[in-house]
């Protein structure tokens, strides 16, 4: 029974061994995929006849490449008798090569690898029309080109394949030098020595676009006194046409033709004027654009202090011819008691004179340096003033005003509580204030009626908004309101002391409307701002002079300038960032002067400066001297021929 037992066991298991070898033969012998390492970018197409198909440009090298190839699942590749690995086996391609698979059970596929090379042109363009790009596709090369191009004597730049030739018909093509005439088809014929390919070039020319009218900015001008009319600038240069120049320009006010050039000047009387620009291009079609035009009478500036005096009205209505033009005025707090190092007593120069000839036109004179300095220093700049209204200039005053107790300017500084209340204890007469307050006042005004004689422009207590000094936000019980009845309370007693006196009122930067005291205490507006960016400034000062129209009143940019070492890390401030703000605002911006800080005397470094002096370095002294020399600025010399007190 033991011996049977192992006997039918030896038969099983030799059953089972047999039924498994028969199962893992497989007749397979397939190509999956197939492709070239050394040309990744083609792909080999499989076709039902077992042939394996690409195309490469003449000229490929196919000696020596490397089949990279997917096959049946156990199944082995061969050329001849020689095992091909996919990715490591390189192979000529250059004649057909005949693959043989071969399956597990010896079934064989044979597959035949045939490269085909092509003659091309690889790239085209037109030398005439750099900006157009041209499509290849098979036969056909096409681009589509502006309306109204010239088409008729054009030159092909092109690349082909290597050892092959372009031609139309028998001439020979030659690249960037021969041309023909493309206003129809053209063919090309492109020749190897076994190989012919046929292209046909196409280039259409695009519907017309429309031109483009642009007639500019809204602008406002102003009438001069003693004229009629404004001189007015149309100008259409913003105008344009994709497809070349424009061929007529007519400008129109109504049924009326005012000019038909690009740019003109037209004389307009007083009124709103809604202006059309048509413009026509080569083809003759138009586009239209409008410009509104808005004419004024130059301001009729009367001084709020009706009992002024005669120079005192010609000087407000002497500045507003100047805010109203295109020019301004460049000032300078102390220009010429005030240098590195010391007090100068030699009226004769200025730093502003010492590097580009000429001193400032706008003198600002601050009384603190009279009332609580030195009868010497006093009578210094009281002399000062006498000198700018002597030679032509302004002379503007603004008063850093010590507090009554602690006798600081700045709420930083101040202790006394009574200091801190002084804004309210001066408009609510408290404590003796209002009569302190008047007191400084009148030592002041005793200097304008006695010691000068002449209208000044007193911009009262400024930048209010700010909280630095006294007067301004950080000030117990700040408010607007308040500070407008301490400014009018300050006018209506200057007025009752002096007949020279132009009031001005000038807030800190962003403009604070609400802090304005009303068209009756106000002759000048002003802001002050310091650093700023050339758009900043530009749109500081646009909204100003728009504040400044809707009032009737005269603008004015009251301080400015760099504080950050301005000689070294900024020299070209004055040009880049005031002069150019100006500039791009044009019309939107009118404004008498603008008036730098002072070269302090208590410091002997050039970063203090606000405008270089004859030690600066001589970049930024060329820059100033280009500011001063821009058409656009007046300097002294330029405002005393204006005889702004006549």
């Amino acid at each position: 029974m033991r011996y049977f037992g192992c006997v039918m066991v030896i038969v099983l298991l030799f059953f089972s061994f047999s039924c498994k070898k028969e199962e893992a033969k497989s007749s397979l012998a397939i190509i999956e995929e197939f492709a070239i390492e050394e040309l990744p970018d083609i792909e080999f197409a499989i076709t039902a006849e077992n042939k394996i198909e690409a195309t490469v440009l003449d000229g490929t090298s196919l000696s020596s490449l490397t089949a990279v190839f997917t096959i049946s699942q156990g199944a082995k590749a061969y050329v001849g008798m020689q095992v091909q690995g996919s990715g490591y086996t390189k192979k000529d391609f250059s004649d057909e090569v005949v693959y043989r698979i071969v399956a597990e059970d010896g079934t064989t596929n044979e597959y035949t690898v045939i490269i085909y090379t092509d003659i091309v042109i690889k790239s085209y363009s037109i030398v005439e029309l750099p900006n157009t790009i041209f499509s290849i596709d098979e036969n056909n090369i096409t681009a589509t080109v502006l309306y109204g191009s010239d088409l008729s004597v054009l030159t092909a730049k092109f690349t082909v394949s290597e050892e092959s030739e372009l031609f139309i018909g028998d001439v020979k093509q030659v690249s960037e030098e021969t041309t023909n005439d493309f206003t129809n088809p053209l063919s090309y014929k492109l020749q190897s020595a076994n190989k012919e390919k046929s292209y046909t070039v196409t280039i259409t020319e695009a519907d017309n676009v429309l031109p483009v009218a642009d007639a500019g900015e809204d602008k406002t001008y102003y009438i001069p006194q003693g004229s009629s009319s404004a001189l007015v600038s149309l100008d259409a240069t913003g105008s344009s046409d994709v497809e070349g120049e424009i061929a007529a320009y007519e400008w129109n006010n109504g049924s009326e033709t005012l000019a038909t050039i690009k740019t003109a000047e037209v004389a307009l009387s007083e009124g709103e004027y809604t202006i059309t620009l048509t413009v026509t291009d080569a083809a003759g079609a138009t586009a239209s654009d409008e410009v509104v035009i808005n004419v004024l009478m130059s301001g009729s500036y009367v001084p709020i202090d009706e009992n002024a005096t005669q120079e005192t009205k010609n000087l407000l209505s002497n500045l507003g011819n100047i805010a109203n033009s295109d020019q301004f005025i460049f000032g300078q707090e102390f220009p010429l008691s005030f240098k590195l190092n010391a007090l100068s007593y030699d009226l004769t120069t200025s730093d502003c004179k010492d590097v580009t000839g000429d001193h400032p036109g706008v003198y600002g004179i601050d009384p603190h340096y009279m009332l609580y300095k030195s009868d010497t220093e006093k009578q210094l700049h009281i002399d000062e003033a006498k000198e700018a209204y002597q030679n032509g200039a302004v002379v503007t005053f603004d008063f850093h005003q010590q507090s009554r107790t602690d006798n600081k300017i700045y709420m930083s500084e101040i202790t006394w509580e009574t200091d801190k209340t002084l804004l309210y204890d001066i408009v609510n007469n408290n404590n003796g204030a209002r009569i302190w307050f008047y007191e400084e006042l009148d030592a002041i005004i005793d200097i304008i009626n006695n010691d000068l004689g002449f209208p000044v422009v007193w911009r009262l207590y400024h930048e209010m908004g700010g909280g630095w000094f006294w007067w301004g936000s950080e000030a117990t019980y700040h408010s607007s309101d308040l500070y407008i009845n301490f400014y009018q309370l300050a006018v209506d007693y200057i007025k009752e002391k002096s007949d020279l006196v132009l009031f001005a009122w000038s807030p800190n930067y962003p403009l604070d409307e609400s802090y304005y005291p009303g068209d009756a205490y106000v002759d000048i507006v002003g802001v002050d701002i310091y650093e700023p960016t050339k758009a900043t400034l530009k749109s500081s000062l646009v909204d100003l002079s728009s504040f400044a129209l809707e009032h009737n009143k005269i603008a004015v940019l009251a301080e400015t300038g760099y504080r950050n070492d301005y000689i070294n890390t900024k020299p070209e401030f004055w040009n880049d960032n005031v002069l150019d703000a100006i500039k791009e605002g044009s019309d939107d911006i009118r404004i008498a002067w603008v008036l730098a800080w002072f070269n302090a005397p208590w410091t002997s470094s050039q970063s203090d400066l606000y405008i270089p002096n004859s030690d600066s370095p001589q970049n930024a002294k060329d820059e100033f001297i280009l500011f001063k020399n821009d058409q656009l600025t007046l300097f002294q010399e330029d405002v005393k021929e204006l005889n702004i007190y006549d």
